[in-house]
């Protein structure tokens, strides 16, 4: 961005470093999901202190996996941001970077529609099987909150460039 005689370097608005903390949030509030508490467990709860087999696992275990992988995709993203301006990535990328983040927030989105409304099919000795719906609880709907909120400050930074 070109402003009179002034070059401000690519990734350089303070809103991209408002969206990588609110992607990069997610990780690291999953952690609370670990415990019994009121919040529930989050995206991966079923992940934490579960002793069956793999093989026997049922789908809310298969859908923390998924989601611990989506967060941590998220996490690298958001750390990505951070770095994008002391790495002096060229201001051609912004708009492709940001749109990688929209996106990637969206398939997050996504997949946590499909397995708190349909389910999805999981690996089970027998095959694939449709999986049970998981439950919504609070944690969930704060980790969500924050990717939302970190998609929607990309989008504005998009509209920018």
């Amino acid at each position: 961005m070109r402003l009179g005689m002034y070059i401000f370097p690519a990734f350089s608005h303070p809103q991209v470093r408002w969206a990588a903390a609110l992607l990069m949030a997610p990780f690291f509030l999953q952690l609370l999901g670990s415990g019994n508490t009121l919040l529930g467990g989050g995206l991966c709860g079923e992940l934490f202190g579960n002793d069956t087999p793999l093989g026997l696992q049922g789908a809310g275990f298969w859908y923390a996996v998924l989601f611990m992988m989506l967060l941590g995709f998220q996490l690298m993203y958001g750390g990505f941001l951070l770095l994008a301006r002391l790495l002096e990535m060229p201001p051609s990328m912004e708009a492709g970077t940001y749109r990688t983040g929209i996106w990637l927030v969206g398939f997050i989105t996504l997949l946590f529609v499909l397995t708190r409304t349909t389910g999805l099919p999981y690996p089970s000795p027998q095959g694939l099987a449709l999986g049970d719906t998981a439950p919504v609880d609070p944690l969930s709907l704060i980790l969500m909150a924050c990717s939302w909120v970190g998609s929607f400050l990309l989008w504005r930074l998009l509209k920018k460039t």
